[in-house]
């Protein structure tokens, strides 16, 4: 069993970082700021080269210029515009709406931050959504809510074939609402994912607050090459899915990313061997539960620390 070191997707920006783009959201009415290239690399490359330091060995670009999860993906297609916040989850976070006013289209590179972390360091995974990003939209345009869907997958798509041509081997999609879809829409589901999921890259489901026994078995008809499970907040309903259920490769969000509080080692270890002996595992990713922006940036930093040296001891 091969073990690996990997985080979820956004961390704290360095502070100058910050500071700069107070600077130039001030002076700048759109919600996606133009920053320049050179000034974002900088950060981009500090943050990556931070997780290499911690130990993590699939990294992320940090997410550095994305306002909330669904703002940046939304904001970067056509059809969209934003609105009012709404709490996201049950978190102390909150998101901007994104309204559908008209055909979901691709007509520009949606992650292009993401381009310049890849120029700095090759294994690192970008961060798509599909699902959520629909469930969590309000349609003000299409009369079906699978005709918008599909237009939302076919956009994230084309992103997903430009990732692949540009030798990525690890697409992380986020899904948080896929954890409390219904029976029958899950089974609909299946052909968008697989649609999303029929690349040469790895895929990676990244399912977090909340247990994903509600999914299963139908999400193993999905075609991810890993799925990923909260082991904070469903511990033990996610290991009884194991049980249950068998496949090859886990991402195990074992270290709380919402917390200020350091996890026991040894308790983690426990865990970790108590999860991975529910199946036969080819693979295993250790990560956060999380991303990782909102706490303190020393605390993220040891979080990883966490990460690397569970997966040290387990290894």
């Amino acid at each position: 069993m091969r073990v690996i070191s990997t985080v979820v997707g956004n961390y704290p920006r360095p502070e100058w970082f910050r500071d700069y783009l107070r600077k130039i959201e001030g002076l700048q009415k759109d919600l996606d700021v133009e920053v320049d290239r050179d000034v974002l690399k900088k950060a981009v490359s500090e943050v990556v080269n931070e997780q290499k330091r911690a130990g993590i060995e699939l990294l992320t670009d940090g997410q550095l210029i994305w306002h909330d999860f669904l703002l940046t993906i939304a904001s970067r297609l056509e059809g969209f515009e934003m609105n009012g916040l709404v709490r996201y989850f049950d978190n102390n976070l909150y998101y901007r709406i994104p309204i559908v006013k008209g055909k979901i289209k691709r007509t520009k590179r949606i992650l292009y931050d993401f381009e310049i972390a890849f120029e700095i360091e090759k294994n690192v995974k970008p961060v798509l959504s599909c699902y959520t990003i629909a469930k969590l939209s309000k349609n003000e345009f299409y009369s079906k809510f699978d005709e918008f869907l599909w237009d939302l997958c076919d956009a994230i798509r084309e992103e997903i074939e430009e990732l692949e041509g540009m030798g990525v081997e690890f697409i992380q999609i986020d899904e948080p609402s896929l954890l409390y879809a219904e029976k029958d829409e899950l089974k609909n589901l299946e052909d968008v994912f697989k649609e999303l999921t029929s690349t040469k890259a790895k895929t990676v489901l990244m399912t977090y607050f909340d247990s994903a026994e509600r999914i299963f078995p139908e999400v193993l008809d999905f075609g991810f090459d890993v799925i990923g499970l909260d082991f904070v907040e469903g511990y033990e309903e996610n290991t009884r899915v194991l049980e249950e259920y068998s496949f090859e490769r886990i991402n195990v969000g074992l270290i709380d990313g919402r917390n200020t509080k350091m996890e026991d080692l040894n308790d983690l270890k426990r865990k970790f061997e108590e999860i991975v002996s529910r199946g036969e595992f080819k693979e295993v990713f250790i990560s956060p539960n999380t991303g990782l922006e909102f706490l303190p940036r020393v605390k993220a930093f040891e979080k990883m620390r966490i990460v690397s040296k569970l997966k040290e001891v387990v290894s």
